[in-house]
């Protein structure tokens, strides 16, 4: 879809997102469907339809920076400036009519500086292990090539996983609203995606967690597996917790699984000497069966951080994505693990009290055909659009209302009218508290004046007998 100058444009709404990975960007950008306007789940253009929450929006244009090779599947191995200047190109040329977005959304690995308030906002830390993307700023050039250099406040930045935690905790939290009955509202969930590295996003009370910088739950120490000899992977031999070794990222990241499997490869005479920061080498995974050992390894780790978080977070939720989730027989392999090494700890927990309640609980990405990290920055661009624009809370609760009204006429259910009930019957037991309230408060001080009447009387009578 082009974007062409039209009367509406003014009420259009077009955001870009960025989810930055250290080997390729995913870049997009899209409209805001109005609520009211009638969508499907692809448009008649061929344009992809994305819901996030009460949010619609139609996909016009992604590309993935830089692209792979339809031929031979190689990506190619681009350094950080071509990438950006890349990214920011095509940005440029899906400018809307206006010559600038209403908002765009970054999310990027870690480490990251993710507040607003110090310098390095907007930039790759100087710890992270990939060396060339150390201090590399990401905000201003995406910011200029969005049309926003002096309004930044639109543009929205976290990392890839804070981002898709959000959207997660958003989507099905609204989901929760929509179609269910329970007393329990979801308040937490956590985000984990397992690629190149590993990243945690974690939403707690509704909120995303930021403290002193984000969560680095990748880089937590696990138990390994009886026997396993691996030393970590060679991204921790600089600026890495514990070393790289015994860590989720140094075991179930793509780096160390390569790398585990090359060395088993090299004692049997297989290959040997390389590089597996290399995204071509580490294609060979995809390669394995499901039985192979290297899933038993990496579903181990997985696991292990899956019941730190459950233990520390008591989240409610854990949401696994990334490229190595991909292999779809580590969802039952972590859920089975998770249920021995929690030793029946915590199956008093009616969600924990049965291994195949799991399912529940660790459980897919919504957005997984997308990737999360893109919904994530869509999701990040939406709320720096709403908190630019200064949207009023009403508005937003009537637009939700809007929208879960049209997503129920189908089924049949009446959500606004249970949402009124309870509003109305909640109003009726704060009237009728006031009125408790105002009963009691007539009776004491009647009360009140009584007793001042009596003890007046008394202290009367009293001073007549001493004047006798």
């Amino acid at each position: 879809m082009t974007l062409t100058s039209s009367s509406s444009d003014s009420n259009e709404i077009y955001l870009a997102a960025i989810e930055g990975g250290g080997t390729t960007f995913v870049v997009s950008v899209a409209r805001v469907i109005p609520s009211g306007e009638s969508t499907t789940t692809d448009d008649d253009n061929g344009n992809k339809i994305l819901r996030i929450g009460p949010k619609t929006l139609q996909i016009l244009h992604t590309a993935t920076i830089p692209p792979k090779n339809t031929d031979t599947g190689e990506i190619l191995n681009l350094n950080p400036t071509q990438i950006l200047e890349e990214t920011c190109t095509f940005l440029r040329l899906h400018l809307p009519p206006s010559g600038k977005y209403s908002a765009v959304g970054i999310a990027t690995f870690g480490p990251a500086g993710v507040d607003p308030a110090q310098i390095c906002y907007g930039t790759i830390l100087s710890g992270s292990p990939k060396k060339e993307w150390r201090n590399v700023d990401l905000l201003t050039p995406i910011a200029q090539a969005c049309g926003l250099s002096n309004d930044t406040s639109k543009v929205g930045f976290d990392t890839d996983v804070n981002a898709p935690a959000l959207a997660e905790f958003r989507h099905r939290s609204f989901e929760q609203r929509l179609y269910q009955k329970i007393n329990k509202p979801l308040t937490s969930l956590s985000y984990i995606t397992i690629g190149t590295g590993v990243g945690v996003g974690l939403i707690l009370n509704s909120q995303p967690i930021h403290g002193l910088l984000h969560p680095e739950g990748g880089h937590v120490a696990i138990q390994p597996l009886e026997g396993d000899a691996f030393q970590g992977y060679s991204w921790g031999t600089e600026k890495s917790p514990y070393g790289g070794v015994g860590t989720v990222e140094g075991v179930a990241s793509s780096v160390a699984l390569t790398e585990r499997l090359l060395q088993m490869e090299n004692v049997k005479g297989g290959k040997g000497g390389i590089e597996s920061s290399n995204a071509q080498t580490r294609e060979i995974l995809s390669t394995l069966p499901d039985t192979h050992p290297v899933w038993t390894h990496a579903s181990n780790a997985i696991a292990n951080l899956c019941v730190s978080l459950l233990l520390l977070t008591s989240c409610q939720k854990i949401v696994l994505g990334g490229g190595i989730m991909k292999r779809t027989i580590l969802y039952d392999m972590v859920r089975k693990r998770v249920w021995t090494l929690l030793n029946g700890y915590l199956d008093s927990v009616d969600e924990l009290s049965a291994v195949e309640k799991l399912d529940d609980v660790i459980v897919e990405s919504s957005w997984e055909e997308m990737g999360s990290g893109l919904v994530g920055a869509f999701a990040l661009a939406l709320d720096a659009h709403e908190s630019s624009n200064s949207v009023e809370k009403n508005d937003g609760e009537k637009e939700e209302e809007n929208t879960m009204r049209q997503l129920t006429e189908s089924s049949g259910e009446n959500v606004i009218e249970e949402k009124e009930k309870r509003r109305k019957d909640n109003d009726d037991d704060e009237g009728e508290q006031q009125q408790q309230s105002f009963t009691s408060g007539v009776l004491a001080g009647i009360g009140l004046s009584f007793g001042c009447v009596l003890l007046s009387s008394l202290l009367g009578q009293g001073r007549r007998r001493r004047g006798q």
